[in-house]
C-alpha cells in the first residue's frame, strides 16, 4: 500500500489548487452574469429605475470579474479537473440559459438577474468555507464581500420589481391599481424577516 502522507509543503499546495480552482469557477459565473447584462442594458432603456439598478448590477459584476482575474492571475490558473471543468461550465451556463429562453419584458429580465445572483451568492457561500477551511483569509474575505454585494443587488430587485411590473402593466394598457407596489414591498419584507 503506497504512502498517502503528505508533508506541510504538498498539504499547502493542494490546499492552494482547491482555493485556486473555487476562484476560476467564480470568475467564470461573474463573467457569464456581466455578459447577461451587457445585454440588458439595451433591453430596460425604457425604465429609468431599471436602468438605474442593471448599470449598478453591471459595475459591481465587472469589478468582481476583474477582481477576481487579477487574484487569477496572481496565483496561478489550475488545470482543473474534467469534474471541476464540467461543474465550471455548468455555473457558467446556468447563469446566461435564462438569457436565451427569456421572453420580453423588464421584470423578467430582472427576475433572470435575482436568479443569476442568487447562484452566485451561493457559490461565493461555498467558496468562503473552502478558503476558511483550508487557511486562505484573503480569498475568504474577498468571497465575502462579493457575497454581500449579490445579497444587496437582489434585495434591490425585491425592492423594485413591483414598480416595473406595474409600469409594464400600464404600458401593456392595464388599468393596474398602484397600491399593488406598496403591498407587495411590504408582503416582501415580512417573508424575509419571517426566519
Amino acid at each position: 500500500m503506497a504512502n498517502t502522507t503528505m508533508n506541510a509543503d504538498e498539504v499547502q499546495e493542494k490546499h492552494r489548487k482547491t482555493v485556486a480552482d473555487y476562484v476560476g469557477d467564480m470568475a467564470a459565473l461573474e463573467s457569464h452574469i456581466e455578459e447577461a447584462l451587457d445585454r440588458q442594458l439595451k433591453e430596460v432603456t425604457d425604465d429609468p429605475v431599471a436602468l438605474a439598478a442593471v448599470q449598478d448590477f453591471h459595475d459591481t459584476i465587472k469589478a468582481h470579474r476583474d477582481t477576481l482575474k487579477a487574484l487569477e492571475e496572481e496565483t496561478g490558473k489550475t488545470i482543473g479537473s474534467p469534474i471541476k471543468e464540467a461543474g465550471s461550465a455548468l455555473l457558467g451556463k446556468a447563469a446566461g440559459i435564462i438569457d436565451l429562453v427569456r421572453t420580453e419584458g423588464i421584470s423578467k429580465s430582472l427576475r433572470d438577474d435575482y436568479a443569476a445572483f442568487s447562484l452566485a451568492a451561493i457559490s461565493y457561500s461555498m467558496l468562503h468555507t473552502t478558503a476558511t477551511a483550508l487557511g486562505d483569509q484573503r480569498v475568504a474575505s474577498l468571497a465575502e464581500r462579493h457575497l454581500q454585494d449579490h445579497a444587496r443587488a437582489i434585495m434591490r430587485i425585491n425592492e423594485i420589481m413591483p414598480g416595473v411590473v406595474i409600469r409594464e402593466l400600464q404600458k401593456d394598457g392595464h388599468q393596474a391599481n398602484n397600491t399593488a407596489v406598496e403591498a407587495t414591498q411590504k408582503m416582501v419584507t415580512r417573508s424575509w424577516e419571517m426566519r
